[in-house]
């Protein structure tokens, strides 16, 4: 669904990513993995077209979006939905106006459907019992599961997951993980895992791109990360968790 080719992103002197190439399949998992600041999250913006490559191309579902205004962006944004690592909720809304706000904003459905929808996300969320309550009364798990369960409310076909289980704890991030693994099985959906801890990757992700120092240096599927040679994919083998 999604492809990158020979992509190069520069702020000024600095070079983020350098010919980057990614082929993202439907109903797959993708995991990307580095450290802190090495362009995983800069993937996903180019990947929504909020930022754009200095050269190379982008395209989804074999549209070229490398060159669309904003305006053109809108049709294609929504066969995508992304979990911010913030969770980005709104904090005077109770769960149930989270879920449904963008459905309500956006769509010209009814509100039964709406509320049908939200129940739905609720449930498969595990969320029962917390339809009133506020963000701020949830625990950090609890959050995330909201924000899956509003990008997925408009049923798109690929989820954007920017370090999903970041500053939780490990039953919480077992949780989410659980969440994103069942994805495939809830209308065929497929994920980018944006991530710089390397169990997630083995516990979720079909295949993994390894981003270092702005290059990818390991494209394969997942089983084949132990067989890698290169120093530094030896040495986060080892160590488990990347330097945040």
């Amino acid at each position: 669904m999604i492809e990158l080719q020979n992509v190069t992103l520069r702020y000024g002197e600095r070079e983020i990513l350098n010919e980057v190439s990614l082929v993202i399949e439907d109903n797959q998992i993708k995991a990307v993995l580095g450290p802190s600041g090495v362009g995983k999250s800069t993937i996903l913006k180019l990947i929504l077209g909020l930022i754009k490559p200095n050269s190379g191309r982008i395209l989804i579902d074999g549209t070229d979006i490398t060159t669309m205004k904003e305006s053109q962006l809108y049709p294609i944004r929504r066969k995508m939905g992304i979990v911010f690592q913030g969770n980005a909720l709104f904090d005077s809304m109770s769960i149930s106006q989270n879920l449904g706000f963008f459905l309500r904003e956006n769509l010209n459905i009814p509100e039964e459907e709406v509320e049908r929808k939200v129940r739905e996300q609720i449930t498969f969320a595990g969320l029962e019992g917390y339809e009133d309550s506020l963000p701020e009364n949830l625990s950090g798990g609890m959050k995330k599961r909201v924000a899956i369960g509003r990008a997925l409310i408009f049923n798109p076909k690929m989820i954007l997951f920017d370090e999903p289980t970041a500053g939780l704890d490990p039953v919480s991030s077992k949780k989410i993980l659980n969440l994103i693994g069942a994805l495939r099985k809830k209308n065929d959906l497929g994920a980018v895992l944006v991530t710089h801890i390397i169990d997630d990757v083995f516990m979720v992700a079909d295949s993994v791109a390894v981003l270092y120092k702005g290059r990818i240096i390991f494209d394969d599927v997942t089983s084949k990360l132990h067989d890698a040679n290169h120093p530094f994919i030896r040495s986060i083998l080892s160590d488990k968790i990347l330097e945040q």
